[in-house]
């Protein structure tokens, strides 16, 4: 479908006619602009902790790869006898997790309500412990679309 998608915006190009944007792409950026973005790692107090005690952070890190190296730090730090700084580390992390997990949340929660999804499917998928990012990621574009007023239990099937 891209490939086709493609095709037409390179052929409306050269025919000197303005193809439309990407129209899940133009979603997202509107999104980012309302303030609907999770919190970003590198901007935060945690990451900048990390640096202070000399973890090498890349460029655009996995979330992954930011706690791992939290932990090993941390680890490091408290078998080095640091243990005050090994907790404030951990908790650093633990704090940020848990405001990107409750943000990831709301978003979900706005994101049903838009496409007119059932609230008990919402609360079995918080209660199942499903990854909220994961969720949110299902839910954008059009594979949300798809999903407008279905039952819950499609929704637990395609988003759990």
């Amino acid at each position: 479908m891209n490939s086709m998608a493609d095709a037409l915006r390179r052929a409306a190009a050269n025919a000197g006619v303005q193809a439309p944007a990407d129209p899940v792409a133009a979603e997202d950026a509107a999104r980012t602009a309302e303030g609907d973005a999770l919190p970003d790692p590198l901007s935060g107090p945690w990451v900048a902790l990390l640096r202070e005690h000399g973890v090498d952070v890349p460029t655009n890190p996995t979330m992954g790869q930011l706690v791992q190296r939290s932990d090993a730090r941390a680890r490091a730090l408290k078998e080095g006898g640091r243990r005050r700084e090994a907790e404030a580390l951990t908790r650093e992390k633990e704090s940020f997790l848990k405001a990107r997990a409750a943000k990831a949340w709301s978003l979900v929660k706005a994101r049903f309500a838009e496409l007119d999804l059932n609230e008990k499917a919402y609360r079995a998928l918080k209660q199942e412990d499903a990854d909220p990012e994961r969720v949110l990621a299902r839910l954008r574009g059009s594979r949300g679309e798809a999903l407008r007023g279905a039952g819950a239990a499609r929704l637990r099937e395609v988003l759990a």
